[in-house]
């Protein structure tokens, strides 16, 4: 059975310094190089804006990554269109994190809007973006949760109960749903995956986890 439980939230920025060479990143990635299945951009604070639409540009063709993570590099709503717009058109992609950013209501409309229509991406994290997505974001991303059945761990803070609750029930949903159409190896492996739904209090940020 489900418990739903709190949890400490580590800082993004606690990171320790990321090594990744972005240019050679970027090609390989354009290279569609079968080797590369995880990119990690977080907290690379000077990549150029024109740079970071590149690589969700060069990501709509790419077959191998299927992790990628832009967490602190301060994006923003332009790389939200232009990640919303490789969701459409990726079938590799199974993860996803642009949380710690710049993305306002427009940006995360977006995302939500392209995963209505993807049915491959696993796991998106979003949350602590430098303001609030308000409740319209919040209720299109409950509604978007229940018609999407791919999504298993969902990272956002929710402010408002309504569409909190209603994610909260949608991802459970899809985790049974993930549990009883896969192999026992893979089922295992679902039954400790955590939800990633997180309810915004007046004393502070609570993150909710399912084991």
């Amino acid at each position: 059975m489900d418990v739903i439980k709190g949890e400490k939230m580590t800082p993004v920025f606690d990171e320790p310094p990321n090594p990744t060479n972005v240019d050679d990143t970027l090609q390989r990635i354009k290279s569609n190089d079968q080797t590369l299945s995880e990119v990690n951009l977080n907290n690379i604070k000077n990549i150029p804006i024109p740079t970071l639409k590149d690589f969700a540009k060069a990501m709509e063709k790419n077959t191998h990554v299927k992790k990628f993570s832009l967490a602190a590099t301060r994006s923003n709503d332009p790389i939200a269109v232009a990640m919303s717009e490789m969701l459409r058109v990726n079938k590799t992609l199974q993860s996803l994190n642009l949380e710690s950013n710049f993305i306002t209501s427009a940006g995360a409309a977006a995302l939500v809007d392209a995963l209505r229509d993807n049915d491959t991406l696993t796991e998106i994290k979003i949350d602590n973006q430098r303001q609030q997505l308000g409740t319209s974001v919040e209720m299109q991303m409950a509604k978007m949760l229940e018609d999407n059945t791919s999504i298993v761990k969902f990272g956002y803070h929710f402010c408002q109960q309504g569409p909190r609750a209603r994610a909260s029930a949608a991802i459970t949903k899809n985790n049974d749903l993930s549990k009883n159409t896969s192999s026992l190896t893979t089922e295992h492996n679902h039954t400790r995956s955590g939800l990633w739904v997180h309810v915004c209090l007046r004393v502070g940020w609570l993150g909710l986890t399912s084991d």
